[in-house]
């Protein structure tokens, strides 16, 4: 059984890695920077292109939504969106994620469902790695795993290119419980309007 489903969609329709080099104000998300330090669990959302994405995430929002609507298709009305996507940044000599896991080990609900959307090509060691396996990836497509449950993360990107990705996870309404747990990535506690979002 795959670990996980591939999806595309028309990035002339939803520009979403157009849209993110603007708000980064880059002309390649590729050319990004090495870094000169692993990032940790702690460190890996704590960059300037981090800040420059959440800070202007209302010029991105739009696009987002669109591609939530695109990849669930009719399943759109039954499920919560995670209201702002995690943004990635895997930079050469670096990590994108600190740690590997399973998002259930942070207080995600089992019945979530990761969306993994690159922004650049993915491959190699700069990219997501699912049950110990790397998932290589172009800008179009969207991965969907079992991310609450599914052992994932990262190695040192040792490639040519830093990757630039962002993710976002959705949840049965029927499946949906209040939570206080916060996110590790936001400090948001998984409810609906804090965490999740109707799409």
């Amino acid at each position: 059984m795959a670990a996980f489903t591939r999806l595309h969609y028309d990035v002339e329709k939803i520009p979403l890695g157009d849209l993110v080099r603007e708000v980064l104000a880059v002309d390649d998300l590729e050319g990004l920077a090495a870094s000169d330090r692993v990032a940790t669990r702690e460190t890996d959302q704590s960059t300037d292109y981090h800040k420059r994405f959440y800070e202007a995430f209302e010029a991105i929002e739009p696009a987002y939504r669109e591609l939530a609507r695109t990849v669930l298709g009719a399943d759109a009305e039954r499920h919560y969106i995670q209201r702002v996507p995690t943004f990635r940044v895997h930079l050469r000599n670096s990590l994108a994620v600190g740690d590997w896991h399973r998002d259930s080990d942070f207080g995600h609900d089992p019945s979530e469902v990761n969306y993994w959307v690159p922004l650049t090509r993915a491959y190699g060691n700069n990219t997501v790695w699912i049950d110990k396996e790397p998932v290589h990836a172009e800008y179009g497509d969207v991965i969907v795993f079992d991310g609450a449950n599914s052992w994932h993360g990262n190695v040192v990107n040792d490639t040519d290119i830093s990757r630039v990705s962002m993710d976002f996870r959705t949840i049965p309404r029927d499946k949906y419980r209040p939570n206080d747990k916060k996110s590790v990535s936001f400090g948001m506690p998984f409810l609906l309007g804090e965490y999740w979002d109707v799409l």
